[in-house]
């Protein structure tokens, strides 16, 4: 199915993705005001199945509240639209949940607090980008701090605040790597421009708290199987120095759920490391529905 053919779920009906656009001076565009969630589709032998579904959603909705958003529809009823999307959209990998106020005020505020809703299903050509040509990524440590929690809550998904992983990504891939990753104003570790990192010292892992950054909902996945693999797992603030000195590095999101790092600047880590390729095997079961955790975290569609 062609980017011409494909339809797109647009409050509450399915249109034709060249008719689901807004304008290019719309509030969303202009002001970044744009919240959305992203969600993983897997392909099994009983039909698709979406990757933690109830969890972005109900961070989707989230987002919605921190931005001042009242969202016209339900948390089920936008389960139901990702659903829908996925059966218009066959074979689809992954959706994504944008709600934009798509008027065109010349004020820096809204002309409604009511935002239009869009949930679109994409095919496997949509994922490509420098991490899929590749099993182990490069990252360098970004030049500024990751914006803190004061001034944007890092629970909330909204398109102005990954301004800066943009422009430090680009400087990034110009010197050969595949991201950046970030600090809080602190100089403590942050997590990558999407993706959380896991860093990994003496069996276990070590990772930053939900006050400075997202609440994954792979982060959660994958913390699940550290569990059931009886790995150790620290919660808090993540010193640099603590990063620099790990044994093992991996990134995840919902499009690379287990992504080792080999690089990170100068520095080279084994990629995978022992514990990341344990991690990796279960997480690829679940998400294969070949796992005790599959029922948890993954739902028919």
């Amino acid at each position: 199915m062609t980017e011409q053919e494909s339809l797109i779920w647009f409050n509450g009906k399915m249109v034709p993705s060249a008719a689901a656009t807004v304008h290019v001076f719309s509030h969303g565009m202009q002001r970044g005001s744009t919240v959305f969630d992203v969600v993983k589709v897997v392909q099994l032998d009983a039909g698709p199945a979406a990757f933690g579904l109830r969890e972005h959603v109900a961070r989707f909705c989230r987002s919605m509240d921190l931005m001042g958003m009242q969202s016209p529809y339900e948390v089920g009823e936008l389960e139901a639209a990702v659903a829908e999307s996925v059966a218009a959209n066959p074979g689809a990998v992954v959706v994504k949940l944008a709600a934009a106020w798509t008027e065109v005020p010349l004020r820096s505020l809204p002309l409604s607090t009511v935002p239009q809703v869009y949930v679109a299903a994409f095919p496997p050509n949509a994922l490509a980008d420098a991490a899929t040509t590749s099993q182990t990524v490069k990252v360098k440590l970004a030049s500024a701090p990751k914006i803190p929690a004061s001034v944007l809550p890092p629970s909330l998904k909204v398109a102005a605040s990954y301004t800066p992983g943009v422009r430090e990504g680009l400087v990034a891939q110009a010197a050969g790597f595949d991201d950046v990753v970030f600090r809080t104003i602190d100089g403590e570790l942050a997590e990558g421009t999407t993706l959380s990192l896991f860093v990994i010292s003496d069996g276990s892992i070590k990772l930053p708290p939900l006050d400075s950054v997202l609440d994954g909902i792979t982060r959660r996945a994958v913390l699940d199987v550290a569990k059931h693999q009886n790995v150790p797992v620290e919660i808090r603030p993540v010193a640099w120095e603590e990063v620099t000195g790990a044994t093992e590095l991996f990134l995840s999101s919902s499009n690379f759920a287990v992504l080792p790092v080999e690089q990170l600047d100068q520095q080279t880590f084994q990629a995978p490391g022992e514990l990341t390729a344990a991690l990796a095997v279960d997480v690829e079961a679940m998400l294969a529905g070949n796992h005790p955790l599959s029922s948890r975290w993954l739902t028919a569609l």
